[in-house]
């Protein structure tokens, strides 16, 4: 049995909109769409270098360039879910048209247009400045099943205990999901004012059968502005580094929504139960990268890189609405406005080793293995009165260490390149949570590109990862809905070299 991976509702907790682990890892779980010609070749690039694109995964790519270059791109991207819940599956999806990147790299020879007069020292220097979307928030997922004696009643029972529920009433909780279930009697106090049962155990009804139906909607994006640069030194060492600034937008809307089947007591007037979240999410966070590149032979280039963790400063804007129906009549708690709440998530560092082989100007096979431990990331307070040390040891629990493969293929045929890519993106679960195999994620890509002359270049490629999600509607429910996704990316990209 597999536990809760991505939850529906997020957290929920008395007196607060609450961050938990599953929000540190989604805003540290990142897929560059990157350019053409790296998507193609399956994103590994980082000691290839000279694209940049593959410079932002290793930044000592930039000394590679021997000339001026401005490019950009443009992408179509789909995420395409079929979610199973409880034997039953429903499909859904989105697409949408996005900018993946664009740069412009300024480059000083020491020599003319490549030819060196000289193989020791500095050999050439590159500045680059640009941006890479890291993180494509397009995403539409349903799903719905029957669940058995199970109630989010009891969910919001279980948050509220410990609490009196004279605070239920105070006009700040307007906004907070389990005072709004106390109010509309979803649950209620049992055996004193800080203890509390749902509806459905108050009633007595213990064999009853919900219909249960989740949608998920999200919009929004990372995107990481650099300023970098690269030096040569001798055509044999190359160095790198790049300041980037990271940019967050996210905004998500679930409904929740629960109706009763059948029931054991006649008298219960629960009928149905829906619970809206809406949230805004916005922020900034600055971070570096590093990287160096070995030339040995004119073969063989070995890149070793780091990518320093991200301090991102976020606002939430958020509102909650809940709606019961009690024999055929609503009653709704919906606070109208949109509280906030500030903190900030610091995601984990990347490392990154690359190897390619460069057969002239006729083949170039790459490799790029990268290790990100996603148990380093956390959550801290920014307003002095949140506890997150919950949330941090979660992430510790139920996140790991992931290692990702990627290998690229590219062929010249002319002015013609010709690009295949696979990689193996291993599971960033504990095993304990999700076995490696179900949380493995898989890609395979291609593409070609066409050079005019050795000034302008074009490139078209497409990139599919398949791999799967689990998804729970509120913590505790009995099973979790498996989503199995398909995230595709059509990506177009020209560029100008002088």
């Amino acid at each position: 049995m597999k536990r809760s991976i991505i939850i529906g509702l997020l957290a929920l907790s008395v007196q607060t909109f609450a961050q938990n682990q599953h929000e540190i890892f989604k805003y540290s779980f990142i897929n560059p769409t990157a350019s053409a010609r790296t998507l193609g070749a399956g994103g590994a690039w980082g000691a290839a270098g000279a694209d940049m694109a593959g410079a932002a995964i290793n930044p000592a790519g930039f000394g590679l360039y021997r000339r001026n270059e401005i490019m950009g791109s443009m992408a179509i991207t789909s995420n395409l879910n079929n979610a199973t819940y409880n034997g039953n599956t429903m499909s859904d999806g989105r697409t949408n048209f996005n900018i993946p990147n664009f740069g412009y790299v300024a480059t000083i020879n020491n020599g003319y247009m490549g030819k060196d007069q000289t193989h020791s020292g500095v050999t050439s220097g590159s500045f680059a400045f640009g941006m890479n979307r890291l993180a494509n928030f397009q995403n539409n997922v349903q799903y719905s099943g029957l669940g058995k004696n199970t109630t989010i009643g009891d969910y919001f029972a279980a948050q509220a205990n410990g609490t009196d529920s004279s605070a239920f009433k105070a006009e700040e909780l307007d906004n907070d999901p389990v005072a709004q279930a106390w109010r509309l009697r979803m649950i209620d106090n049992d055996g004193g004012t800080r203890n509390y049962a749902s509806n459905q155990s108050l009633w007595g009804d213990t064999n009853y059968t919900m219909q249960q139906f989740n949608q998920i909607e999200e919009r929004g994006r990372i995107n990481e502005w650099y300023a970098g640069g690269g030096l040569n030194f001798g055509n044999t060492l190359y160095l790198g580094a790049s300041l980037v600034i990271q940019g967050l937008r996210y905004n998500n809307t679930t409904t929740y929504r629960e109706t009763l089947k059948d029931k054991s007591v006649a008298a219960n007037p629960y009928q149905e139960g829906v619970v809206t979240q809406y949230s805004e999410t916005r922020g900034s966070g600055v971070g570096g990268k590093f990287g160096i590149i070995l030339r040995p032979i004119d073969l063989i280039r070995v890149g070793l890189s780091y990518h320093t963790p991200v301090r991102l400063n976020l606002q939430k804007d958020y509102e909650f609405t809940t709606t019961v129906n009690y024999d055929g009549i609503f009653y709704t708690q919906d606070a109208n406005r949109l509280d906030r709440y500030e903190y900030q998530i610091v995601t984990p560092g990347r490392l990154t080793a690359s190897t390619a082989v460069v057969l002239g100007k006729f083949m170039v096979i790459t490799a790029d293995y990268e290790r990100v431990d996603y148990r380093s990331g956390r959550l801290n307070d920014k307003v002095g009165n949140a506890n997150f040390t919950p949330a941090n040891d979660a992430m510790k629990t139920t996140y790991g260490i992931a290692n990702n493969l990627r290998t690229g293929l590219e062929i010249a045929t002319g002015y013609t390149r010709w690009r295949l890519g696979y990689g193996l993106l291993g599971s960033p679960y504990q095993e304990s949570v999700v076995s490696k195999e179900d949380g493995l994620r898989q890609l395979i890509s291609g593409g070609f590109g066409w050079l005019y002359g050795e000034t302008y270049f074009f490139d078209l490629a497409v990139q599919g990862i398949v791999g799967k999600t689990y998804l729970s509607p509120y913590a505790g429910v009995p099973s979790s809905a498996v989503n199995e996704s398909l995230n595709l990316n059509f990506v177009f990209g020209a560029g100008y070299r002088f």
